[in-house]
């Protein structure tokens, strides 16, 4: 999986007790993902995202989490001895019972209400993720920015001239983050309506831009991932 999509996808996975240790694993996504007693020692993680990981007495011994997204992960009990966590974000992190032994922390948030503080937000701004959702916006009503979760689809519903031989919209433009997957489906018109689908597999910020044909000018959307 890593060799064909050079980035990990693991949301939710249950990867309790596997041996990961040494493995290159930089911007993976393990959010919410069950590392109870897994060993990732000497791991390469930095910029992944472990948002709400179940990884209690898991091993981190001299992984390198520098940048990394642990927010509320439950940590108690792992060994993070010579841990590299430089501004990781352990904000709301459950780390009672952790060995963070020569741990460098440079630059790492800690403390739940010093960060939300910094961002204007409330101490427990993280919602409990909810069952994915669908995002539907049309042409005439865009909203901007689009805010999703991971895991929510967006669909894009476009005016169809109706015939069949007329031009659909081009391939979509993505600028930023690669925070969608654009979706197959098999009758993307529907009574007049074209339809784009994606969905949203990761955190971040992007910009969609699509041609819809018919003389039109380029549709652009902010789009906005949380975990």
């Amino acid at each position: 999986m890593i060799a064909q999509t050079g980035r990990l996808q693991l949301i939710g996975a249950d990867l309790a007790g596997l041996d990961m240790s040494g493995l290159t694993l930089v911007g993976a996504d393990l959010s919410y993902a069950n590392l109870a007693g897994a060993d990732l020692s000497e791991t390469q993680l930095s910029g992944a995202s472990l948002w709400s990981v179940k990884a209690p007495a898991a091993r981190f011994r001299g992984a390198n989490l520098s940048g990394a997204s642990l927010g509320l992960a439950d940590l108690a009990g792992a060994d993070l001895r010579e841990a590299l966590l430089e501004r990781a974000d352990l904000t709301g992190a459950r780390l009672d019972g952790a060995d963070l032994t020569d741990a460098r922390m440079r630059g790492a948030w800690l403390d739940a209400m010093q960060r939300a503080m910094a961002i204007g937000a409330p101490p427990l701004r993280y919602p409990a993720r909810s069952n994915p959702g669908l995002y539907v916006i049309d042409e005439d009503h865009l909203a901007n920015p689009v805010a999703l979760r991971c895991g929510d689809r967006l669909e894009l519903h476009l005016r169809n001239p109706g015939d069949p031989a007329a031009p659909r919209p081009a391939p979509l433009r993505i600028e930023g983050a690669q925070i969608l997957i654009v979706l197959k489906l098999d009758n993307p018109v529907r009574g007049g309506i074209h339809v784009l689908a994606f969905d949203a597999v990761e955190p971040g910020q992007a910009r969609l831009v699509v041609d819809p044909g018919g003389g039109r000018d380029p549709i652009g959307i902010d789009v906005r991932v949380t975990p």
